[in-house]
């Protein structure tokens, strides 16, 4: 009896240890739920997070820019029937010192057909600014400049003569990289003269529709 009773002891002795390291080992439901309700928290923040940086962030900052490409129809003002409608293209750049502010310049060609089986043609550069309040991806450029152009007709040219420019529009930012949208423009050619024998000042009023691409970096 007694040696049934050491071996007893001795099995005891043995499996208590086991016993305790199972009980320690089981998980518990409490610490895993905890653990998910984290995951899950933390998930949360994130989404707030990227909302937060979604509406933070601005198309345009300072120290961006772009390059514009447009095409548009050319229709003479105070001409009468003396010219026709005509063509006009042009190329600018533009850089930005705060979201809705820049200064740039262009370059445009133009042309309009004369009565007379002539082209008038002119090249006006300008500088100027930019001012555009935007909506998600809707931008809203308002262009003020001025500058100089040169201007021939039945070979007869003027150089150089005054330009100024005004023109609004709506664009729409397709990618990061890339927009597109529809503007009018106002085209301001006057010709002074000093001396009136030869000819007498004038001036040359256009307006323009224009399909434009802007190329953003």
């Amino acid at each position: 009896m007694k040696r049934i009773i050491a071996v007893l002891s001795i099995l005891l002795a043995f499996y208590m240890p086991v016993f305790a390291q199972t009980e320690e080992s089981e998980p518990d439901n409490g610490n895993v739920q905890t653990e998910e309700e984290n995951i899950e928290q933390n998930e949360d923040s994130d989404d707030e997070n990227i909302v937060r940086k979604e509406n933070d962030y601005k198309v345009n900052g300072r120290g961006d820019q772009f390059i514009k490409i447009g095409l548009m129809p050319n229709f003479p003002m105070n001409f009468g029937d003396k010219l026709y409608v005509g063509g006009a293209a042009q190329l600018g750049y533009y850089h930005f010192f705060t979201s809705w502010f820049a200064i740039g310049g262009e370059l445009m060609a133009g042309y309009n057909p004369t009565l007379g089986s002539n082209v008038l043609t002119f090249v006006p550069v300008t500088t100027g600014v930019m001012f555009q309040p935007s909506f998600r991806r809707f931008e809203f450029p308002v262009f003020l400049s001025a500058g100089f152009g040169f201007e021939t007709c039945a070979n007869k040219k003027y150089f150089p003569g005054f330009a100024a420019k005004a023109e609004a529009g709506v664009f729409f930012r397709i990618v990061e990289s890339w927009s597109v949208g529809l503007s009018g423009q106002y085209l301001y050619l006057p010709q002074w003269y000093t001396d009136t024998k030869n000819a007498d000042s004038d001036y040359g009023v256009f307006t323009q529709i224009a399909i434009s691409g802007r190329y953003h970096f």
